[in-house]
């Protein structure tokens, strides 16, 4: 399936989510590494996650932590792209060959890397719209609702949940929102 947007999946946990997102043809399937975030996943377990997908690009989700933290994670998993916050305090990372940038902006006002970066991603419709009329760089907007005009959008991200067993996962949103706006 192809889509007028690019696709991302955020904060995956589990195997269910990560097929599906490959099975959809996501262009980025992202696992959070930032130990303070609720949606922490462990790098092995990441790891082994993502050696089960073909497809997306992995990203690698962080927040403020030091550049060599980031580093151990690029060559563990191995990632394809990083995402960092737009504040994020450690200028050098940029210099890292062969990475995708992916910006995360909370506060329009904190936008220090933004010339930097692949693209932006965002979860306030308010930013969003700042960032399109600020920016030339492509804009993904996180935690989509069903009923959301995609059309409009440069891209949609979806985040992951937990699951109670293997298998179990129900993305029928996802699937109801996607089958919408695939293009044949």
């Amino acid at each position: 399936m192809n889509y007028s947007f690019v696709l991302k999946f955020s904060a995956i946990r589990n195997l269910s989510d990560a097929r599906y997102a490959a099975g959809f043809w996501a262009d980025f399937i992202g696992f959070n590494f930032n130990p303070e975030h609720p949606a922490y996943i462990d790098p092995a377990k990441a790891k082994e996650i993502s050696g089960w997908i073909n497809g997306p690009m992995v990203v690698g989700e962080f927040g403020h932590q030091p550049v060599e933290w980031i580093n151990d994670f690029i060559a563990a998993i191995p990632l394809q792209a990083i995402q960092i916050p737009s504040d994020y305090p450690f200028p050098e990372i940029f210099n890292t060959p062969n990475l995708k940038f992916i910006i995360e902006v909370s506060d329009i006002n904190k936008k220090d890397h933004i010339e930097k970066a692949d693209m932006l991603i965002c979860s306030d419709p308010v930013i969003y719209h700042a960032l399109k009329i600020s920016t030339d760089h492509p804009v993904i907007y996180e935690n989509i609702q069903v009923n959301t005009d995609a059309s409009v959008l440069d891209g949609v991200a979806f985040v992951g949940g937990t699951e109670d067993k293997p298998g179990t996962r129900n993305q029928s949103e996802w699937t109801d929102f996607l089958d919408k706006w695939a293009i044949e």
